[in-house]
Formats: C-alpha cells, sequence, structure tokens
C-alpha cells in the first residue's frame, strides 16, 4: 500500500489547473452518460449489431465490476494524507477494480475489435489509459484499481462478445440469458444502486432485442437530417426517463432497476417504433 501511496503523490505532484480540467474532462469517458450517447448514435444512426455488441459488454462489464468491488472491499485513498481527492460524486463504493477503467476498456476494445481501423486501436488504448490515469491523478484509485480495471475489461469483452456472435450465429437472442440470467438471479445478493441500475439496463436491453429482432427489425439507414430527428427525439426521451422518473419515484435501488430498464427500452423498442410511427426510418419506408 505504500508503494501504490507514493505512485498517486508522484502522479498528483504534476497538478495543475490545466491538468485539472483536463482529467475532469477524461474521466467522463467512463461514465454512463458517455456510454448512453454513444451506444444511442450507434443503435439509431449507424449500425445496430455494433450498437447491441456495445451496450451487452458495457453492461455486463458494469456488473461484474460492482460484484468484485462488493466480494474485495477495498477501500479508496481518500481521505489518506498527501492525497487530494476530486470529483468524489463519481467515487461511490469500494476501490477494486476501477469501474470507470474498466468499462471504457470495454467499450474501447468492442469499438476496435469491431472498427478494425489502425488509427482507432491508437485512439482506443490511449482512451483507456487516459481514463485510467484520471482516476489516479483525481485521487480516487489506487495503481492496482487501474490494472485490475484494464485486465477485467478487456476479459470480459473478449467473452460477452463471443457469447454475442454464438446467439447470432444460433439465431436466438434468447441464448444471451446465459449472460443475464446469472446477473439477475445476484441482485438477491449485491443490493448496490450501481447494481442495480446495470442489470436493471442489461435485463431490458434483453428484453428489447428478443422482441426488436422478431417483430421490429429497425433499419438505422436515413437522410442526414432525419438521423439527427432521431437523435434529439431519442435523446429527450432518455433525458425525461432518466431525470424526470427520478422525481416521480422513491429513492431506492428498485426504482432505479425500473428507471434504468426504462431506458433500455426505450433504446431498443419505443424509439424505434416512435421513429418509424413519425416516418424517420426512411430505409424501411423504401
Amino acid at each position: 500500500m505504500d508503494t501504490m501511496l507514493e505512485i498517486l503523490k508522484y502522479i498528483q505532484s504534476f497538478s495543475n489547473p490545466i491538468l485539472d480540467s483536463f482529467f475532469e474532462i477524461v474521466t467522463m469517458l467512463g461514465e454512463d452518460l458517455f456510454f448512453i450517447f454513444v451506444i444511442a448514435i450507434f443503435y439509431w444512426c449507424f449500425n445496430k449489431n455494433i450498437g447491441y455488441k456495445l451496450a451487452f459488454v458495457y453492461l455486463t462489464s458494469g456488473a461484474i465490476n460492482t460484484m468484485i468491488k462488493e466480494i474485495v472491499k477495498l477501500e479508496r485513498p481518500i481521505g489518506y494524507e498527501g492525497i487530494k481527492s476530486s470529483r468524489l460524486h463519481t467515487a461511490g463504493g469500494y476501490s477494486f477494480p476501477s469501474g470507470h477503467t474498466q468499462k471504457s476498456t470495454s467499450l474501447f476494445t468492442t469499438l476496435m475489435i469491431e472498427c478494425e481501423k489502425k488509427w482507432f486501436y491508437f485512439t482506443g488504448v490511449l482512451g483507456m489509459l487516459l481514463v485510467g490515469l484520471s482516476r489516479m491523478y483525481l485521487g480516487v484509485h489506487w495503481p492496482i484499481d487501474v490494472i485490475g480495471g484494464l485486465v477485467i475489461g478487456i476479459l470480459c469483452t473478449i467473452f460477452v462478445i463471443k457469447i454475442f456472435e454464438w446467439s447470432k450465429d444460433k439465431g436466438d437472442p434468447r441464448l444471451l440469458g446465459l449472460l443475464v440470467i446469472p446477473m439477475i438471479i445476484c441482485l438477491l445478493f449485491f443490493h448496490t444502486t450501481v447494481y442495480y441500475k446495470n442489470v436493471g439496463a442489461l435485463t431490458a436491453l434483453w428484453f428489447g432485442y428478443i422482441i426488436e429482432d422478431k417483430y421490429i427489425n429497425y433499419v438505422t439507414k436515413a437522410r442526414w437530417w432525419k438521423q439527427i430527428l432521431k437523435l434529439v427525439i431519442g435523446y429527450l426521451g432518455l433525458i425525461l426517463i432518466k431525470e424526470y422518473f427520478m422525481n416521480l419515484l422513491p429513492l431506492n435501488i428498485y426504482s432505479d432497476f425500473f428507471r434504468y430498464a426504462l431506458m433500455g427500452l426505450w433504446i431498443t423498442v419505443i424509439s424505434p417504433l416512435i421513429f418509424r410511427a413519425l416516418s424517420i426510418e426512411e430505409a424501411f419506408l423504401q
């Protein structure tokens, strides 16, 4: 622990207002708002299959991260002498492994696998490393947390993509229950807000995938102005669900599960039906 503490102090010895602002922005790449933006834009406008993969990988990785944290129970470096910790509202729960690092690693690794562009390999690796560095610079994670997040994030990505491709080859999205059902069962053992949010969204994503695949067959292609309109309508719906329902429902883990489940259904089922009803799912009409 002393060695890790000295590493954090060394990293923070470079602290200045410019780096403070830079790493505050970088750390957001490992947060839910960035993920929601990326998954939604892929699913609604570019490539539905990649959108599904990103969502299953990210949410499964997030759920596993919380499970490991609750088992290991390593305390964060917050409050240690000589360590300045900031952006504390993103530092709930235990420390190992770093959730921001693990989830951003899962996200970027998936994009690297799917995009297969040399320039994106560089961007993806740089992104996940910077997110990990940001968590240490901000004084909310130990170096071992970041290393663990990187390794576990990559392993989760490989595992989930293999399961996803297997279910795709079999033509049966119900097979993804191999990922989702164990997470649902573990709701009995891990009573944290983050876990319930992840599993709520993951459960809805699974059901939404089954429904969309069988009954909707949403098509992403459309003229540029229709794509923008889809994003405006889609994101407004997500904001209303995320913020408005929070004020209507009691503040507990069960309402968090419901709210994030509704967001998952909005992305996969409800918004595509609205796009179709408004005739902005252009390729479907031609």
